[in-house]
């Protein structure tokens, strides 16, 4: 399809706006309320542009002039997200119409009207797309010499997020985005005109997803609370990484100042969170700046004293003295990176040990067969004994988009389409699609079979039904064309031979894929390493058993019946227990790799935070194996990358910023006497009130008023004043 702008003719897909038309062809348009995972509907009218097209005579031929078709010119300029463009359109922008320009900038000037001159104060200054395109389109002055419209500018529409009601430009992407993205019609516009703001219902905004708005918004009208005040957008360290907090590993960019974390911001992959993240990742970051572990710590006398990393070798080598290192058992967390797990495995080797075990971990391993993208195209989905928002948040966003038909925006070479005019407003959902068995989750009311179950029959029960939704759940499993089932903790604690073989048969028959949440954040790719139990070790189970223990970032807190080495953090109740304690660092402070729920290998950066002497699992093994008087064959992150090469056939040091799906090979599992139970908030993750940046008053507290200039007092919200 030929489309012309400002004189540059186009090839471009069918169904694409005059938005995506302009950007394809190397222009610009200024826009408040397009975004590209949401719907357009022409909200804010910054995208205004001439459009015009040629038409056909009665007999099929062009109306010409000259020698060139004659287009017809729309008489007033037209919204460019909302607008279709057709075979042999011509569209101009402000760069070569008068018209547009002045139109645009007095569509600038209107949005400015009541528009708060706060910028210095605003943490959106300096990213603000309102005063970026202010700057590009208006006329760099005020005509209105009158006081502008007061409202609330510290309303809190729930703990973590804060409006400023004078800001909002009522684009309406935040209540776009409920009502389309997790299916919450919780916000919405009230009163009309001048008067209009946005609030929610009382109760304020449902947890789970609710921070993405405070991305979207153009302005600063709609705030992270945990941010607020921190900071400004260019004292900010920007680190893009993967975040480690579940199995889905969605791209984030984490924002240091000073060394502390700050603030934590959704970044784009198209194939795994598009730009959502869930809240636990956008505000449970506190706990990386607080109360860390930043000096070794040493028992003496009974009691853990600071201490340097010399003694704290000493202090290992001194304790396991006379002692067979293959009975130092290695245990960690399954949210170290690929590198780190490499470098475990190969002491383990060393060292001669069987007792290696890495936690959360499931007795047995099924391995993913469906991607995300998978879920969000499928036309049916059996959620079987999973709750998505303990285990994969954002899993649930996707299946959410299956319901709505999963249509995903197309790709352009100057990015996702910004406006894809196949998304509409409130959009049909197919809850018939959906069958979700096993205990009661936030998903259940989006599904269109509920089917109460244990999680270690959930699967015997699909293959034999024996109720009406069973069979109706089967059917739909059966009858699809691209069905896809998606496998929870309740169901894998308890899996075992017979689930295997059962599933399998299932699969079989149906041709449905397989996504198996894994228990872990990399329990997907420590399953390719032999970091399970050898012949005669010890698991994680059986802690307690073994002589001496090294725990990398796990709290069980017990220790081993011997000496016991602890590498974390903070000072876990574990760690209060142990004989010498390491510091360690969070996953935001790694570089390294891990692996998704669905196989796919992300890539982890360092951000710019402060850790005193914290160490990764790589150096601290390094100064275990100086201890036990051995060299390591890994000693930092190349040689782990190169480990992981040979083992796994893959090259981890360039992968692509949307990651990369390889098969890695063989598994190794191990039987288990533990039960993974997923939950999402950490203790440590729970921001402080005192941490949050408002002190605002709650929502009991505060009154639905106005303050207006040239009134006694505060007007009451509402009326025709």
């Amino acid at each position: 399809m030929k489309v012309v702008v400002d004189g540059t003719q186009l090839d471009l897909p069918a169904g694409t706006s005059g938005l995506d038309a302009v950007f394809a062809a190397g222009r610009d348009v200024p826009y408040f309320c397009a975004h590209p995972y949401l719907s357009p509907v022409g909200a804010c009218r910054m995208c205004l542009v001439e459009s015009g097209s040629p038409r056909k005579n009665p007999d099929g031929t062009w109306v010409m002039e000259g020698d060139q078709p004659k287009i017809f010119w729309f008489p007033k300029p037209m919204a460019a997200c909302t607008m279709q463009v057709t075979d042999g359109m011509h569209i101009r922008t402000a760069k070569t119409s008068d018209v547009v320009a002045k139109t645009q900038a007095g569509m600038m000037e209107f949005t400015l009207l009541n528009h708060p001159l706060d910028c210095p104060t605003c943490d959106k200054g300096g990213a603000c797309e309102l005063q970026d395109r202010a700057f590009e389109y208006g006329y760099g002055v005020s005509r209105y010499g009158f006081d502008r419209r007061h409202a609330e500018k510290h309303y809190p529409l729930s703990d973590f997020v804060i409006l400023d009601q004078e800001r909002c430009i009522h684009c309406k992407r935040c209540v776009r985005y409920f009502e389309e993205v997790p299916g919450q019609e919780v916000l919405d516009f009230i009163e009309r005109g001048g008067h209009t703001f946005i609030d929610t219902k009382e109760g304020g905004l449902p947890t789970g997803f609710q921070g993405n708005i405070t991305d979207i918004c153009p302005v600063g009208a709609l705030l992270d609370n945990v941010a607020r005040f921190q900071g400004r957008n260019w004292e900010y360290d920007h680190t893009p990484t993967t975040c480690t907090l579940c199995p889905v590993g969605c791209a984030i960019t984490v924002d240091a100042r000073n060394g502390r974390l700050k603030r934590v911001v959704a970044r784009e992959n198209r194939e795994v969170n598009e730009v959502w993240i869930c809240d636990a990742g956008r505000f449970g970051h506190v706990f990386a700046s607080e109360e860390r572990l930043t000096r070794p710590l040493v028992r003496v006398n009974g009691e853990l004293r600071e201490a340097d990393w010399d003694a704290a070798i000493l202090a290992i080598r001194q304790g396991l003295g006379g002692m067979n290192p293959a009975d130092l058992a290695l245990y960690l967390n399954a949210d170290s990176t690929l590198e780190e797990g490499a470098a475990l495995e190969a002491l383990a080797e060393l060292t001669g040990t069987p007792s290696v075990d890495h936690w959360p971990r499931y007795g047995v391993n099924v391995e993913p067969t469906a991607t995300l993208t998978d879920v969000a195209t499928a036309d049916a989905v059996i959620v079987l004994g999973a709750d998505l928002g303990e285990e994969a948040p954002v899993l649930e966003l996707r299946v959410l988009e299956m319901l709505r038909g999963g249509i995903l925006p197309p790709e352009f070479p100057h990015g996702t389409a910004i406006a894809d005019l196949r998304l509409v407003e409130r959009p049909t959902r197919h809850p018939e699609r959906l069958a979700v068995i096993g205990g009661e989750s936030r998903l259940w009311k989006h599904a269109g079979m509920r089917v109460p179950a244990n999680g270690h029959n959930a699967l015997a029960r699909l293959l034999r039904p024996d109720t009406d939704e069973l069979r109706a759940a089967a059917t739909l499993l059966a009858e699809a064309k691209k069905p896809v089932l998606i496998l929870g903790a309740d169901v894998l604690n308890s899996a075992a031979r017979e689930f295997t073989a059962g599933l399998a048969d299932l699969v079989t028959r149906t041709g449905a894929k397989v996504l198996p949440i894994s228990a872990g954040p990399n329990s997907q790719g420590l399953a390719h390493l032999n970091l399970v139990p050898r012949a005669g070790g010890l698991g994680y189970d059986r802690l307690a058993e073994a002589r001496a223990a090294f725990l990398s970032r796990l709290d069980p807190g017990r220790r081993a019946r011997g000496f016991t080495i602890v590498h974390d953090t903070h000072l876990t109740d574990t760690a209060r227990l142990a004989d010498v304690v390491l510091p360690a660092v969070t996953g935001y402070e790694k570089r390294g790799t891990t692996v998704n729920l669905e196989g796919r290998l992300l890539p982890l950066r360092q951000a710019a935070l402060e850790a005193g002497e914290g160490a990764d699992l790589i150096r601290a093994l390094t100064a275990l194996a100086e201890a036990l008087g051995v060299r390591p064959r890994i000693r930092g992150l190349k040689s782990a990358q190169a480990r992981l090469a040979e083992r796994l056939g893959v090259d981890v040091t360039n992968l692509p910023e949307s990651g990369l799906i390889h098969p890695l090979g063989q598994t190794f599992t191990a039987p288990t006497s533990l039960t993974s139970t997923p939950q999402l908030w950490k203790e440590r993750m729970h921001p402080k009130p005192e941490r949050r940046g408002s002190r605002v008053p709650g929502r009991e507290g505060r009154s639905a008023t106005w303050d207006l200039t040239g009134q006694d007092g505060a007007l009451t919200v509402g009326g025709d004043d």
